[in-house]
C-alpha cells in the first residue's frame, strides 16, 4: 500500500451543488459568491447529471451577437443549444467526469491530464452519491506533507512490507520532500526498487538513490563461448 492518501483525503466535501431547473442567473450568482468556477448539476432523482462550469455559460456570450450562418454551422448544434440554454440542465456538461473517494491521488491526477479538465466529480465508492469535488490544487496538497510522516512511510511500506527489510538498514533522509537513501543492500535489483517505490509514496518530491550493493544481478552474463571440441562435426 504505497498510497495511502486517498482522493477523499484532499476533497472538499462541502459541494455548491444546482438543480438542472436553476435559472441560469442564479448560477451565475453562486460561482461569483463562492469564488468556484464550477458546480455539479443534481437531477430530478439526486443523481449527478453533470456540471456547469463557467465555460458553458460563457457561451451565451459568443452568440450574443448575431453569428453569420457559416460560423452557426461551425459552431455546431450542441454549442448553439447550450448559448439559448436558460437552466443549469440545459447549458451543463454532460455525463459530468467522475472519480471515486477511493481511489489514489495519482489515480486523480492522471484523470485529470487525460481529460484536459481542473477539477473532478467524486463519488461514494459504488459511483452513485456525490461525495465531494477535487482540483488540481486540492492534489498539490499531497506535497504539504512532514518529512517525518514520509520517512515513516517510506520504512513501512517500502523497506518493511516491499522489501522485507530492517527499516533501519537502509539509511534514509528525507528533507523538504527529497529523499535520500543510503547504505548496502545484497542486490543491485533491490537498490532499484527501493528508488522506484520510494518514488511513488505520496509526499515524495525526488529521490536520491545512494545504495550500493554486493551483488550486481543486473549486470549482462555473456554468452558462453563453444569450445573448439563442440565445434567440430562428427
Amino acid at each position: 500500500m504505497r498510497h495511502p492518501l486517498k482522493v477523499s483525503d484532499v476533497m472538499t466535501r462541502e459541494v455548491i451543488t444546482v438543480t438542472e431547473d436553476t435559472p441560469y442567473k442564479e448560477v451565475v450568482s453562486l460561482l461569483a459568491t463562492h469564488h468556484i468556477s464550477a458546480v455539479p448539476v443534481l437531477n430530478r432523482y439526486g443523481g449527478i447529471g453533470g456540471v456547469v462550469s463557467e465555460t458553458d455559460l460563457l457561451r451565451k456570450e459568443e452568440f450574443r451577437r448575431r453569428p453569420s450562418p457559416w460560423l452557426l454551422r461551425w459552431w455546431g448544434s450542441a454549442t448553439r443549444s447550450k448559448a439559448a440554454g436558460a437552466r443549469a440542465g440545459e447549458v451543463m456538461s454532460h455525463p459530468a467526469v467522475t472519480i471515486a473517494e477511493t481511489a489514489t491521488i495519482p489515480d486523480a491526477a492522471r484523470l485529470l491530464a487525460a481529460r484536459g479538465i481542473t477539477r473532478l466529480v467524486v463519488t461514494t465508492a459504488d459511483g452513485e452519491v456525490l461525495a465531494g469535488i477535487v482540483t488540481r490544487s486540492d492534489l498539490l496538497k499531497a506535497f504539504l506533507e512532514p518529512d517525518d510522516r514520509i520517512l515513516q512511510r517510506i520504512r513501512r511500506d517500502v523497506v518493511v512490507h516491499a522489501l522485507w527489510d530492517d527499516p533501519f538498514g537502509i539509511e534514509i533522509t528525507v528533507h523538504d520532500g527529497v529523499v535520500t537513501l543510503s547504505g548496502e543492500v545484497d542486490q543491485r535489483s533491490t537498490a532499484a526498487v527501493a528508488a522506484k517505490l520510494t518514488r511513488e509514496i505520496d509526499g515524495v518530491v525526488d529521490v536520491d538513490n545512494q545504495l550500493t550493493w554486493v551483488y550486481d544481478d543486473l549486470a549482462a552474463t555473456p554468452n558462453p563461448q563453444p569450445s573448439p571440441e563442440s565445434r567440430r562435426r562428427p
